[in-house]
């Protein structure tokens, strides 16, 4: 596939509610990853779902209402009310859980408080080498972050050529590969540049999404396979040795960004209005109502799990009788899915209800200047 350097997207960006479908399930594949801790990537499928995601979604965003340098005349107004629209939906909700996590308390955030408030928590795990309890999902949000402050200003530098965007991709993996080599391979997947190959990715299926040969690649089977394969390198890399493994940890998300670009692919070439068996079940109520709250599921997800080992250590102490046994009960995966969903899905209602919706709302106040 070779589109023209000068290609450009060739419909505004409308309401999908398929994408709702495709987040929920995203959400719930880093959840169900976190909570059971399997011996396989199913987090990282979501993941880079999601990055890919951001990386469509914000560059279309930037590309329509020209908010990058070199647009017509105003283009600085208009960043600046991009970058407030994303602070009213991404930050007001964050702090609230920021806050709830210092209250159950969480010890990295109050040993480190700086590092959450500011979009930097990736930063600090790569200091620290290690996770905060119940913190550690939000470096993917600091990326986020990171990601809507410089995409604008690489998109005006780079303007709508595949070409340019295939080398910024190509840049990420080479970064974590020169990073590993000569300085360390360990945590360098949260740093920003490292996950420039995704968001890449998402910034040409925005270019190509209409593309006949894309066009052509958006089928259910060419995304399974995609995944497949994924999957495959997974397994050979893991039974060969931890050599091979670290291979896998440099390469996955490149590998994972064309599973991403199919599957994105795939969902947006059905049109919403048709429940078809391809891509109707995204369209299933249930799915679109956890689609609607998947920031309030990834926000509290890890918050649960350690409420729920204080309240079972409390509730079952080691100098009871088979209080062990019913320690490593209650704190299995199956018990942990069962008892921690409904609570999951009652926060993020209520986020949804009392925070997400209202802030919805305001942020469309914030209208874009023509240009």
């Amino acid at each position: 596939m070779t589109p023209s350097s000068t290609a450009s997207p060739a419909s505004p960006l409308l309401y999908r509610p398929t994408l709702n479908g495709l987040r929920a399930i995203a959400v719930w594949l880093v959840v169900l990853g976190h909570w059971t801790r399997l011996p396989f990537p199913v987090g990282e499928m979501g993941r880079i779902t999601f990055f890919v995601l951001s990386g469509y979604l914000i560059s279309g965003i930037i590309w329509k209402q020209q908010v990058h340098p070199g647009a017509p005349a105003g283009w600085g107004r208009r960043l600046r009310t991009f970058y407030a629209r994303r602070v009213l939906r991404i930050l007001p909700p964050y702090y609230l859980a920021l806050a709830l996590g210092a209250a159950l308390p969480l010890a990295t955030l109050h040993e480190y408080p700086g590092w959450f408030v500011l979009p930097f928590s990736n930063v600090l795990f790569y200091r620290l080498q290690h996770w905060g309890e119940g913190v550690g999902h939000y470096w993917t949000m600091a990326v986020d972050e990171q990601f809507y402050l410089v995409w604008p200003l690489l998109l005006g530098l780079l303007g709508r050529r595949v070409g340019a965007f295939l080398v910024v991709a190509m840049a990420g993996l080479l970064f974590r590969i020169g990073w590993s080599a000569w300085v360390t391979p360990h945590f360098v997947l949260v740093l920003l540049p490292a996950c420039l190959d995704m968001f890449a990715t998402g910034a040409i299926l925005r270019i190509t999404e209409h593309h006949p040969r894309v066009q052509a690649l958006a089928r259910g089977h060419w995304v399974l396979l995609a995944w497949a394969v994924w999957v495959v390198i997974w397994g050979l890399t893991h039974l060969i040795g931890p050599e091979q493994q670290e291979i896998w940890l440099l390469t996955y998300t490149s590998l994972g960004s064309v599973a991403g670009f199919l599957t994105l692919a795939w969902v947006l070439r059905a049109p919403d209005a048709d429940y078809t068996p391809r891509t109707g079940f995204l369209l299933h109520p249930a799915l679109q109502w956890v689609g609607r709250r998947s920031y309030g599921c990834y926000l509290y997800h890890l918050l649960l799990p350690v409420f729920l080992q204080r309240a079972v250590f409390r509730l079952f102490p080691a100098t009871q009788a088979n209080g062990l046994a019913w320690r490593e009960f209650w704190l299995g995966p199956l018990p942990t899915v069962l008892v921690l969903t409904p609570l999951l899905l009652a926060m993020a209602a209520a986020s949804w209800a009392w925070l997400e919706a209202p802030l919805e709302r305001w942020k469309n106040r914030f209208d874009y200047a023509r240009a």
